[in-house]
């Protein structure tokens, strides 16, 4: 069984360490493991998860066009709603409200440590009745709508 994730982290090696958290998970070969794939941003996530059917997403709350709680209804609305989980350096009151606000399946506080979002992931898995690889469909008419999304939140960020 093979379970695609999605990380979207702008910090390059926070991004490698998780890619390389899950990938070594159960090994490269095993029929059972973890394909994680990065993006950056959230115009190259929703490029990704367009053509993939990524089976868990983990989303940053600093993302460069939005925040990462803003990006959950984008990634919802394109990918038939995964498990999302967000991470973050810093809790607040009002950021978790609006994080939980958003219905995603784990909020991880960084400073829990990567081994809880190790689990939060297998838990994602375990919870599902069968994952399995798959394509998407062609999103050709949901695109438009997504990239006005994302326009208009550039817009509003200057």
């Amino acid at each position: 069984m093979i379970r695609r994730v999605l990380i979207v982290e702008p910090d390059p090696k926070i991004a490698r360490d998780l890619f390389l958290l899950l990938h070594f998970e159960y090994g490269r070969f095993e029929p059972e493991r973890y394909e994680p794939e990065i993006a950056g941003s959230v115009a190259e996530a929703v490029e990704q998860v367009q053509t993939v059917n990524f089976h868990c997403i983990i989303i940053d709350v600093d993302l460069p066009e939005m925040k990462g709680h803003e990006a959950v209804p984008l990634m919802k609305t394109i990918n038939n709603d995964p498990p999302i989980i967000i991470t973050t350096d810093k809790n607040t009151l009002e950021l978790e409200t609006k994080v939980r606000e958003q219905d995603v399946y784990y909020y991880h506080v960084r400073t829990f440590g990567l081994n809880e979002l190790k689990l939060a992931v297998h838990s994602v898995f375990e919870k599902l009745p069968e994952v399995k690889r798959s394509r998407k469909r062609d999103m050709a008419a949901t695109k438009p709508i997504v990239l006005k999304q994302l326009q208009s939140c550039r817009k509003e960020k200057k």
